[in-house]
């Protein structure tokens, strides 16, 4: 679960980088701005991800790595 849960946050946070990489060419204001949503949001997810998985973690008594 641990494995799957760092590959999860993983992928959101390469699609953040996706995303704000495209909002970096856009020409249009308001696509740009929606993809700058879009980025914040998977790192949010992102980061929800990875403190499910330290608290897991600390409940079980592992260390993270």
């Amino acid at each position: 679960m641990q494995h799957g849960a760092r590959l999860r946050a993983e992928h959101y946070r390469d699609m953040a980088a996706h995303f704000r990489s495209l909002a970096e060419t856009e020409p249009l204001a308001s696509l740009r701005r929606h993809l700058h949503r879009l980025a914040a949001q998977h790192d949010e997810v992102a980061a929800d991800l990875e403190t499910l998985l330290k608290s897991d973690q600390q409940a079980a008594g592992t260390a993270p790595g």
